[in-house]
């Protein structure tokens, strides 16, 4: 019997199907097994990517009007960039939206970050050695200038024990009336802080330390630093939204594409503030988006195994993001510059803030996922914390109770300073805002903080050794434990895991010697603005005889009151924009302190020779002697002051 074509047609169509199948259904039931068994990528808190968006925008619904008007945020998983997003307005005038890959922000200090990757791309290269002190790689007449008083090595730069303490002066000139760029050697020049204490030997924050790393790395490539870190760090892994201070002064392209830096202004609004130009800029002038600051986080964290596309060897990446102190007892947080982050697993980073930015960066190198942050508002680190907790997490519910006999947290209690300060300068007032840190004992293992008007509640693990508990602080990211260091069963400073250690305060930083430098100096401002108007008054009236010695005693008591008000004048400018004070403003304050001084020890001088004549002529009213010595007595209070408090230093 023959079969009809058309029904072997079909009979050979349908065996192919079920054949094809045959073959498939395993396949797909492997795959969905496979599925089934490999669950979707999520962020350390355990957060499923697809969710991770809906959870950021909860939190900038409820808290990110309270700190800032714009947000850019970018999420790296795997060595992609796996969530990027623009929250509000890059300015508040045109209410331009934030683009995460378009606008550009001040990184702020997460600049640092290059510094650090460039010097161990030398130490790859063999041109550079942590371990050998760095007069060996500056020029000598720099060297000679900069006059450091204690040798210290690259590790203490990148470790942030150099020795440094701070110098606010000079770190942000006005850019609109900025005539010519600074070099980085200027920079270095007009921005060195003293040598507080031995290098190696604790850890304090420095933006110069960071700056003078740089210079090295452009001596020894002979490169500018800006060019250096183009080529072989932004250009290598695809950062071209990103530019340093050299190259984007004068882009009017690229500035056009920068968010506007904002303030609080008190109303629950922000006003706009200048921009910033910052001489000693690779410590923090690099700008640029989101995403960019992404495709660093990738480049940090390649498959296992495998090289970063900033070094040739896999062993250097894993170097620099190791621990780089030597001593455990102190400098604990850092790795060669970056700074170990609380999270639920071990996380590196770096904070940023310029006037009007605050950003952070943090990778988690055993989960090969990476967060950048970025807001355009002074307040932005408050909202930064909270998006970081939400994605990298922190250890502060499973800091363990204590167990066995620790020492009494009362012993700790006390007043500390520290060494990130300023000694010798009139701006050493200031660290008493800046600077200052006050323990105190809650129970016997539990202390608080207070630093900067922020609380951080610290519980004791083990013999002085304190882990963070309890903190809305921008410095909690980064100073999750603290160490306090003992001598005679007595505390002598803190050693935090962020390098911002501490030694305790000195009877001339006590509060106590504050508050009666302050009484002293607001009696003698009081008196000497209140009592001109009295005499003008009494002149007035004609209650009072004319004469020589009347006329000096009145001048003594005016040239007080113009140095009274050249020093109000002064610490007004001062704090209205403390990151932006120019020892040049400072020097002519000062010089000005000591023209009146000289005007009123010849008016005292002149006074004293016509008060001996005039007793003798003329019997002086009881009032004019009373005003007279008032006016000495105040005037010499109000001199101590100024000179305990360094406004006579001509910088």
């Amino acid at each position: 019997m023959t079969i009809p074509k058309p029904y072997n047609s079909i009979t050979k169509t349908l065996s192919t199907l079920l054949l094809i199948i045959f073959l498939i259904t395993p396949t797909l039931a492997i795959q969905a097994a496979q599925t089934e068994q490999t669950p979707e990528a999520a962020t350390p808190t355990g957060i499923p990517l697809s969710q991770v968006g809906n959870r950021i925008d909860e939190l900038v619904s409820s808290y990110m009007h309270e700190f800032t008007p714009g947000f850019a945020v970018a999420i790296v998983k795997d060595g992609e960039i796996v969530f990027s997003r623009g929250y509000g307005y890059t300015d508040m005038e045109r209410s331009t939206p934030v683009n995460p890959s378009s606008t550009v922000f001040e990184y702020g200090s997460i600049s640092k970050l290059f510094v650090y990757t460039s010097v161990m791309q030398l130490v790859e290269q063999g041109l550079l050695d942590l371990d050998v002190y760095v007069k060996e790689y500056l020029p000598e007449d720099l060297y000679r200038e900069l006059n450091f008083q204690k040798p210290f090595t690259m590790r203490d730069l990148l470790n942030h024990s150099a020795g440094f303490g701070e110098f606010f002066f000079n770190l942000f000139p006005d850019p609109e009336n900025l005539e010519t760029e600074i070099s980085l050697r200027e920079g270095l020049l007009i921005s060195r802080p003293d040598q507080l204490f031995e290098p190696g030997t604790a850890s304090s924050y420095s933006n110069f330390g960071n700056a003078l790393a740089a210079y090295i790395v452009a001596g020894i490539s002979g490169r500018e630093f800006t060019d250096y870190e183009r080529i072989n760090i932004l250009g290598p892994i695809g950062m071209t939204n990103t530019k340093n201070q050299g190259d984007w002064l004068g882009d009017d392209e690229f500035i056009q594409m920068k968010a506007r830096g904002h303030v609080p202004n008190g109303r629950g609004g922000f006003n706009e503030t200048a921009w910033a130009y910052i001489p000693i800029y690779p410590a923090g002038a690099l700008r640029g988006t989101a995403e960019d600051l992404a495709r660093f986080a990738i480049a940090l964290m390649p498959p296992q195994g495998e090289a970063s596309p900033l070094f040739d060897s896999r062993d250097t990446l894993d170097l620099m993001l190791s621990p780089s102190f030597s001593n455990p007892d102190i400098m604990r947080g850092t790795h060669h510059g970056f700074m170990s982050y609380d999270g639920i697993y071990p996380a590196l980073g770096h904070g940023g803030s310029t006037r009007g930015f605050n950003s952070d960066f943090a990778i988690v190198p055993s989960q090969r996922f990476g967060v950048v942050l970025l807001t355009n508002a002074d307040g932005g680190a408050g909202f930064i914390e909270k998006v970081m907790d939400l994605l990298i997490g922190n250890s502060r519910d499973t800091v363990p109770i204590p167990t066995g006999n620790l020492p009494d947290a009362q012993v700790f209690a006390g007043d500390y300073m520290m060494l990130r300060r300023h000694e010798g300068n009139l701006m050493e007032f200031a660290n008493f805002l800046i600077s200052a840190i006050r323990v105190d004992a809650v129970d016997e293992n539990t202390i608080n903080v207070n630093a900067m008007g922020m609380t951080l509640t610290y519980r004791q693990t083990e013999p002085y050794v304190f882990r963070l508990i309890s903190s809305d602080s921008f410095l909690a990211r980064s100073g999750y434990e603290l160490r306090f260091r003992m001598e005679n069963g007595r505390p002598i400073g803190i050693s935090l895991s962020a390098p911002f250690d501490a030694t305790i305060a000195t009877f001339g930083q006590s509060v106590a010697v504050l508050l009666v430098s302050v009484a002293a100096g607001a009696i003698s401002i009081i008196f000497f603005l209140a009592m001109p108007i009295i005499i003008l008054i009494k002149f007035l009236r004609k209650k009072e005889e004319p004469s020589v010695f009347n006329r000096l005693s009145n001048a003594l008591l005016l040239s007080g009151t113009m140095i009274v008000l050249n020093n109000i004048v002064l610490m007004i400018r001062a704090l209205s924009d403390i990151l932006n004070t120019q020892t040049s403003m400072v020097t002519f304050h000062v010089w000005i302190n000591y023209v009146l001084l000289a005007l009123a020890v010849i008016l005292l001088i002149a006074s004293v020779v016509f008060l001996i004549r005039d007793k003798i002529n003329v019997k002086l009213i009881r009032s004019r002697k009373v005003i007279y010595f008032s006016t000495i007595f105040f005037m010499a209070i109000f001199l101590v002051v100024l000179w305990n408090w360094n406004f006579f230093v001509v910088m």
